[in-house]
């Protein structure tokens, strides 16, 4: 048998025993020939002698046909049964599927850090605790409100282990600071110091008999507590000294504007309805004594003598169901349980004078928790005693500063700065020097908690 290349023996033996195939083989062309001797020789042992009945058992044609087919194309030797490639594949899948479970399932061990910043305490605990993170709580100074979040650690949308801890940054408020003692010092010189402590320091110039460029006065007064960056006015001597409002009250009118312009001031009139007679002084501000600057403004208010719409008090008697109720007295309203804000105004719009009390309790800041009488009728003006609750966890407590005197902006600006909010309350006077002016606040004195109301009562033309 031609071949391009040896037979093997046991190939050759093989094709020897079945001559049909051996006549197949040899009409091949080699590099058909080729094929099969590469594919026979490639195996070892058992697995070439397979091959070789494989190669017998393909040569044999299964029929006529078969062989007239064979002679257009011969046939070749079967393929590789490369089964370990497709070990190592299947093997690789299943790896891969294993590292794909492991990594989706720690993903569920994993939790996104909501942002809580802004929140108040408790909303920002319970929300950290749904994602299933810890909370450890910091307390420290904050332009925001207190018990408010105004910072966290980790980050909002940091990807965390569940159960680990986040840390929140809670608002105390704004930090405090005692306002230093500037007065008698050289305005250059309490200014440095104002500013030093963190306060903002405003110059007012005023007629004083200590020398010139000295600070006289200051508000807030030194030790008082004040948020950073507060204003501190202060009273500067502009060394020329003060005049002394003389009282013009009951004088006509040209006496008194004759009697102000020879000492520097400056007379504005205002008539009003008055039983004095016309052209007469019926009131003035600043009052009398009074210490101003040269060149200060004196209001008069001048009789028009009508007769009327004067400080008169007329009585009306009106019947309800058998009860008479005169102008003198009224009914006090229930205030129990109120905001302090909505008690006080109800008690004053009705008359009475509110005294506020703050007391410890339970019940929510703010609330009115008794009062003292709380029923009944009661002449007009006269004291109704409230209890406000300071609620369950308290501020820390701050002196209520005086500000009996003060015009309403200077009050309330002195007492936000104290860290108290001011409940503005208006009450009628007679007394036209004290309009505008505070004529009581409550609580007057003592220690409450900060950001507790602070009423205030301005005073009203009557």
């Amino acid at each position: 048998m031609a071949t391009g290349r040896p037979v093997p023996e046991d190939f050759a033996a093989a094709l020897d025993r079945v001559p049909e195939a051996r006549d197949r083989f040899a009409a091949m062309p080699p590099d058909r020939q080729a094929q099969w001797l590469d594919w026979i020789d490639r195996a070892r042992g058992r697995q070439r002698a397979a091959r070789v009945d494989e190669a017998i058992r393909r040569l044999l044609p299964a029929t006529a046909v078969a062989e007239e087919t064979e002679a257009v194309e011969p046939v070749g030797p079967p393929p590789e049964r490369n089964w370990w490639i497709w070990l190592l594949l299947l093997l690789l899948l299943v790896v891969a599927g294993l590292l794909l479970w492991y990594f989706l399932s720690r993903g569920n061990d994993k939790t996104t850090v909501p942002n809580v910043v802004g929140l108040n305490e408790q909303a920002a605990a319970q929300r950290l605790q749904q994602d299933h993170l810890k909370v450890i709580p910091n307390t420290g100074p904050s332009p925001r409100p207190p018990h408010v979040v105004f910072a966290q650690q980790p980050g909002a949308g940091s990807q965390v282990d569940k159960g680990q801890s986040v840390t929140i940054s809670i608002s105390s408020g704004a930090a405090h600071k005692a306002v230093p003692n500037v007065t008698d010092l050289p305005v250059a010189q309490a200014q440095t110091q104002v500013t030093a402590a963190g306060f903002t320091p405003q110059v007012q110039q005023h007629a004083s008999t200590r020398p010139k460029g000295v600070v006289f006065a200051q508000q807030p007064v030194a030790g008082v507590t004040a948020v950073k960056g507060a204003t501190v006015i202060l009273s500067v001597s502009t060394g020329v000294k003060p005049v002394v409002v003389p009282s013009v009250v009951g004088q006509t009118q040209g006496a008194a504007v004759s009697q102000l312009t020879k000492l520097g001031l400056k007379p504005k009139l205002q008539n009003v309805a008055s039983q004095q007679p016309a052209g007469v002084v019926v009131a003035q501000k600043p009052p009398a004594s009074t210490k101003v600057d040269k060149g200060a403004t004196v209001t008069l208010n001048i009789s028009k003598g009508t007769g009327s719409g004067g400080n008169t008090t007329t009585t009306v008697q009106t019947t309800t169901t058998g009860t008479v109720t005169t102008a003198a007295h009224a009914t006090i309203p229930a205030v129990n349980g109120l905001a302090v804000t909505a008690g006080a105004r109800r008690l004053n719009t009705a008359g009475f004078r509110p005294i506020i009390r703050y007391v410890d309790s339970t019940q929510r800041a703010g609330l009115i928790v008794t009062q003292s009488p709380a029923t009944g009728t009661a002449k007009r003006g006269s004291a109704v005693h409230m209890s406000v609750s300071n609620g369950p966890n308290p501020a820390a407590p701050e002196s209520v500063p005086d500000v009996t005197t003060q015009d309403q902006a200077a009050a309330g600006q002195a007492l936000r700065q104290a860290g108290f909010k001011p409940l503005v309350l208006f009450r009628a006077t007679s007394d036209q020097t004290q309009v505008g002016n505070v004529l009581e606040e409550q609580p007057p004195s003592g220690s409450i908690p900060r950001g507790s109301y602070v009423a205030i009562f301005i005073g009203r033309a009557a």
